[in-house]
């Protein structure tokens, strides 16, 4: 996949990409693939699908037939980031958010960092530290109106951390893939959930996420 096919197919599914935005887009994909060749933040593998496995991946939060969410002036945390995703391709994509990329490596978070500088991006930081450390302090602790994720821990794990960082009515947004139901039904025996939305990755114009059974997850506390 090249940009110019991840922009046809993000318009196919309600998502209409500036030219800005995609430059921005193709500039972090390679320095993600830059960033890789140091330290880990993807698999090896996934080197030639960045666009299609990561960033498309990342996208379908603004993809109205899958999230209705509305982000913009919203104040997001991306838990377990690892290069930033899906952090930094939404909020290249959404000015208006405020990011809060938070990852327990440091040389992760270094890398995030780094990335942000080189694309002149505002509005978005990088956190090191654990989910239930970061919300015990001040500045995190109910801070945020929803959490983004991409498969870090399973789903029960992810709703007890992002419990002490989100605001009171906060969601969770978890992409995941595979048989996830005993996941979700350990979450739902969580007192403070109130309600589980499972949302399968089926966009027009690709048939990858489908293909691999892929999920967006929405947690309502």
């Amino acid at each position: 996949m090249d940009i110019y096919e991840l922009i046809a197919i993000c318009a196919r599914n309600g998502l209409n990409i500036a030219t800005e935005e995609a430059e921005m887009l193709a500039a972090y994909a390679e320095l993600l693939r830059v960033w890789n060749a140091k330290i880990n933040l993807i698999s090896r593998k996934d080197e030639d699908h960045i666009l299609d496995s990561h960033i498309l991946h990342s996208l379908v939060f603004r993809m109205p037939n899958v999230c209705d969410y509305d982000f913009s002036y919203k104040k997001v945390a991306d838990l377990g980031t690892g290069g930033g995703l899906p952090g930094i391709p939404l909020k290249i994509v959404t000015p208006a958010i405020q990011m809060m990329l938070m990852d327990s490596i440091q040389k992760k978070i270094t890398a995030c960092g780094d990335m942000i500088s080189h694309l002149g991006l505002a509005g978005i930081q990088a956190q090191w530290g654990r989910a239930e450390e970061l919300a015990r302090k001040p500045e995190h602790a109910h801070a945020y109106h929803a959490i983004v994720t991409r498969a870090v821990a399973p789903l029960d794990d992810l709703a007890k951390w992002s419990q002490g960082l989100l605001q009171p009515s906060g969601i969770i947004f978890a992409l995941k893939g595979g048989n996830i139901q005993e996941e979700i039904a350990r979450t739902q025996k969580l007192k403070f959930v109130k309600k589980i939305e499972v949302k399968l990755l089926d966009l027009i114009g690709f048939d990858g996420f489908v293909n691999d059974d892929k999920k967006l997850i929405s947690v309502s506390i």
